[in-house]
């Protein structure tokens, strides 16, 4: 087992800059394609159209890069749909991670900044694997209602991928959600005693607050 991670051992007596340390490497080998179950975090945002309530709304995103140095996270959207409306309105987020087999949570708060056809988009749209690209060029708005089931693929592509020339359209529709963690929240699931650890950044750029907390 990586020496990264001590606290996956039952009955450790991991320290919080360890877990923390640990936490991190996760979350990075999950945005580089290792086969983890953080590559798939839960994403909850504001719903400002119903300003009486306002609701949340959550749904499945992949996480594309994570960055320990600065506390990053990065996930992508479709620049017409309702999570990027949600984001654009109120830019706060939080990201929900859950690891089965370690038994491992991780709720992630962030603050959000949306790029549409900037450098950073571009940077993101170009690491972007021809499968990925083809939802992009989804030639209706996400989310609009239909008389009948309708996958919403551009004609001619149902079936295959699209070339690279192909898909640069989807780049107009694309967005890419960088999100600035403000805090983290780790919680280990363990029948003998479930223990929980809250680490909040410092807004200087200087060392984390780091405290155990009851789970």
């Amino acid at each position: 087992m990586p020496q990264t991670e001590p606290f996956l051992v039952p009955g450790d007596d991991a320290t919080l800059a360890s877990i923390l340390a640990a936490a991190w490497s996760l979350l990075e080998r999950a945005a580089g394609r290792a086969p983890e179950d953080w590559r798939w975090p839960v994403l909850a945002s504001v719903d400002s159209r119903d300003p009486e309530r306002g609701a949340a709304d959550a749904r499945v995103v992949v996480l594309r890069r994570a960055d320990a140095r600065d506390w990053t996270l990065e996930v992508h959207g479709d620049a017409r749909s309702h999570k990027l409306a949600q984001l654009r309105a109120a830019p706060r987020a939080c990201l929900v991670f859950h690891d089965r087999t370690r038994e491992l949570q991780l709720r992630a708060w962030a603050d959000a900044s949306v790029h549409v056809g900037d450098a950073t988009a571009r940077r993101a749209w170009d690491a972007l694997h021809a499968a990925s690209r083809r939802a992009y060029l989804a030639p209706r708005t996400p989310g609009e209602p239909t008389a009948q089931p309708d996958a919403n693929q551009p004609p001619g592509l149902e079936g295959r991928l699209p070339g690279v020339a192909e898909s640069e359209p989807g780049f107009a529709s694309f967005a890419a959600i960088v999100l600035r963690v403000h805090a983290l929240e780790w919680l280990r699931l363990d029948r003998a005693g479930h223990h929980r650890a809250r680490f909040d950044a410092d807004p200087a750029g200087g060392a984390p607050a780091m405290r155990w907390v009851r789970p």
